[in-house]
């Protein structure tokens, strides 16, 4: 799930792999070592970059040969980094953070004294966002300061886990993935102007996304649809129409993300010690036959042959989150 690189033109050429650019030119020494921290979530990956000043492009010919149709965040550190999109040219410093996305060509570089650039780069779906294509379009290399507030908490809540990506499991993704896009989406849609206000359907769609991050977070908690529904100053009748739009009731939608829940956990070797009957109860199944039935509903196999099946090793084996230094 993370892993470290350090020689020079390994990490530019990861660099470049992950931000969909044909490479990065340096005008380093060649012999200075460039860190990297990589934090894979499944969607959406992290990384934390030092480097000396570099050089990268985007075009018009590279997209159309290939284009992800994904965005980035640069959450600049240290240093600063000057970025063209040849009708914008911008230079973004420390403490700013900027949109770019892969649809749309640009040029940039990291400059200033050498080994002065600490960033980090977010990659994630454009649809995390759930802002209208022209409120992308503006944002496109628009620096965006991250001030008091969500600002702050977005920079302490990067650089707390690029710190520690190590720590991380596989299982803790969706956890992870959940709070990264929310926080980068809040603070990129209060620099949305009044002008780029979310469409109906936009806004219908950001809030379901807002409400299923919010159940996600307190999966571990007593949850019904009143609470949800005044968590979200919203009724009852409105919490229900938005998740039938999706096919799936309320409750329904909650038992899934609990099972899934239960399902990783079951799976996970470090926690081959914990009875069944805790890791259901703590997801909100403290009924075992119910539990029982419900994962076998959902997974077409008792709990104890699931974990058996998943986990064949884990009375001997410690899963430990790999972290792989290049020599």
């Amino acid at each position: 799930m993370a892993r470290t690189l350090r020689p020079h033109r390994a990490v530019l050429d990861e660099i470049a792999g992950l931000w969909h650019v044909p490479a990065l030119r340096s005008a380093g020494p060649p012999r200075l070592r460039v860190g990297l921290r990589a934090l894979h979530l499944g969607g959406v990956w992290v990384a934390a970059l030092a480097c000396p000043p570099t050089s990268f492009a985007r075009t018009v010919r590279l997209i159309h040969r290939y284009d992800p149709q994904v965005c980035h965040v640069l959450h600049m550190r240290r240093g600063q980094a000057t970025l063209d999109t040849g009708r914008r040219r911008t230079r973004v410093g420390a403490g700013q953070m900027v949109l770019m996305d892969s649809s749309r060509p640009y040029s940039g570089q990291f400059d200033g004294p050498t080994g002065a650039h600490s960033f980090v780069i977010v990659q994630f779906s454009r649809a995390v966002l759930q802002l209208p294509p022209r409120s992308v379009q503006r944002l496109h290399v628009a620096p965006v300061p991250l001030g008091p507030g969500m600002g702050v908490a977005l920079s302490r809540w990067l650089s707390d886990i690029t710190a520690r990506a190590h720590e991380f499991a596989q299982a803790d993704g969706p956890f992870l993935t959940d709070v990264t896009t929310s926080l980068i989406a809040s603070v990129l849609r209060g620099a949305v102007s009044p002008d780029d206000a979310l469409l109906p359907e936009d806004r219908r769609q950001a809030l379901r996304t807002q409400i299923r991050q919010f159940v996600r977070r307190h999966l571990a908690d007593p949850l019904t649809p009143d609470d949800i529904a005044a968590a979200h100053q919203m009724s009852r009748r409105t919490l229900y129409s938005l998740f039938e739009e999706d096919g799936l009731t309320v409750a329904a939608w909650i038992r899934r993300e609990r099972l899934e829940r239960c399902r990783r956990d079951l799976a996970d070797p470090r926690l081959a010690g914990q009875p069944i009957h805790s890791i259901a109860a703590r997801w909100g199944f403290p009924d075992k036959a119910h539990f029982s039935r419900a994962f076998r509903s959902a997974y077409g196999a008792a709990p104890r042959d699931f974990r058996r099946r998943a986990t064949p090793h884990a009375s001997t084996t410690t899963l430990r989150p790999g972290t792989t230094t290049a020599p």
